[in-house]
């Protein structure tokens, strides 16, 4: 069965024949509603029928932002589209090996309930415990490939997780250019001699602040975004890797998990970093459930609730573009062609998912979530 596309406006008339395995098989990361479907199909053919429209709304759409390097939906955008949904040869190769980099989250800080102790073994990317219910990145590729992903041991395990993992709680975006250059220098002395795989999760420290106005100012936090993509660039031991860079997750709904345990809200939250979501935490957003609707602020939501949805609002409208947009750069200029964007924003933490010790970072369960959301975005998940 085939399909035929037309795409017009924007500058743009091309026709494509895409198979209908390989739409199934080969989903992209144009997801629109937590299910890659018809609908986001649609989606994009709306964007591409208008005319008129090359650096506008919605042309600019999910599938090139704005300042992505030019702001106009065009040809680099279609090969980005044929890339996810015209090629049909899924099966690709476990990479050599896998690195982190990140913070708290990246070190499984508090997962098992331990305040303030790292839990690195049940860590969604990297981790290495296969009883612990997470499907880690790391023992995906392991479980696919054993004898290719386990080849003179360059797969995570205890003795080496210090050299893979290179993960450190407290870490902001600044840490970025750092973490990579130290993965630059571990991967030359891997048996692969390079990085075959790096993912990155950083950025929750620097939304999470005493107040929204002390946030990461969102131009040095572009900065720090580039300066680690750069750094990564600039090796031959990372350049050619696969680099999954994933956005900030909505932090607002570990407020919600636990605002109604008492322990959390009255006592723990009050030496957790993160005032601008956490401080006044009891509930006065509007009634009918405004609470669950931190996309929009409703009439009748007191202050506090207010301050919550712009947090979150930051995170979606400033932080996590300015991430994307500077990966999808960094890919289309040729630097990093590996590398691609994961967004995770629309994922809902819910009680079990959050440690019950300082009631803010996964706990197991919540590395789990990580895991599953987070892989289901990697060229082997969507192919499944």
């Amino acid at each position: 069965m085939k399909r035929l596309l037309l795409f017009t406006g924007c500058s743009v008339m091309m026709v494509l024949f895409i198979s209908a395995t390989g739409f199934a098989q080969c989903r992209g990361n144009l997801d629109f509603d937590r299910d890659v479907d018809g609908m986001d199909f649609q989606r994009i053919i709306q964007d591409f029928n208008q005319a008129g429209c090359a650096t506008g709304a919605p042309c600019n759409g999910d599938i090139y932002p704005v300042g992505a390097p030019d702001g106009a939906v065009d040809d680099f955008d279609l090969e980005e589209f044929v890339l996810h949904f015209g090629d049909t040869d899924c099966d690709l190769p476990v990479p050599s090996n896998l690195f982190n980099i990140g913070d708290s989250i990246g070190e499984g800080e508090a997962a098992r309930d331990n305040l303030g102790d790292p839990n690195r073994d049940v860590v969604w990317s990297t981790g290495l415990n296969p009883g612990d219910g997470v499907a880690s990145f790391n023992e995906q590729f392991e479980s696919r490939d054993p004898d290719g992903y386990d080849a003179n041991d360059p797969e995570n395990d205890p003795a080496r997780d210090a050299t893979f993992n290179v993960a450190l709680s407290g870490s902001e975006m600044i840490a970025f250019k750092g973490q990579a250059e130290a993965i630059a220098d571990a991967a030359r002395f891997t048996p692969a001699g390079k990085a075959g795989m790096i993912t990155i999760l950083l950025g929750a420290n620097d939304v999470c602040a005493e107040t929204l106005a002390d946030m990461t100012p969102p131009d040095d936090f572009s900065q720090y975004v580039r300066d680690g993509l750069e750094a990564l660039y600039e090796s031959e031991y990372t350049r050619e890797a696969r680099i999954h860079v994933s956005g900030i997750p909505a932090i607002y709904w570990l407020w919600n998990a636990k605002r109604t345990d008492f322990l959390c809200w009255f006592a723990i939250w009050n030496f957790v970093p993160c005032d601008n979501l956490l401080d006044n935490p009891s509930n006065d957003c509007a009634s009918g459930g405004s609470h669950l609707d931190p996309d929009n602020i409703n009439p009748g939501d007191g202050d506090n609730c207010i301050r919550r949805k712009e947090f979150h609002a930051a995170i979606r409208d400033v932080y996590n573009p300015r991430i994307r947009d500077l990966v999808l750069e960094y890919r289309f200029n040729g630097k990093l062609p590996n590398a691609y964007y994961v967004d995770i924003f629309d994922v809902q933490f819910f009680g079990n998912h959050v440690n019950n010790a300082d009631c803010f970072h996964p706990s197991v369960a919540g590395h789990a979530l990580l895991a599953e959301e987070e892989w289901n975005q990697t060229p082997w998940g969507l192919a499944e």
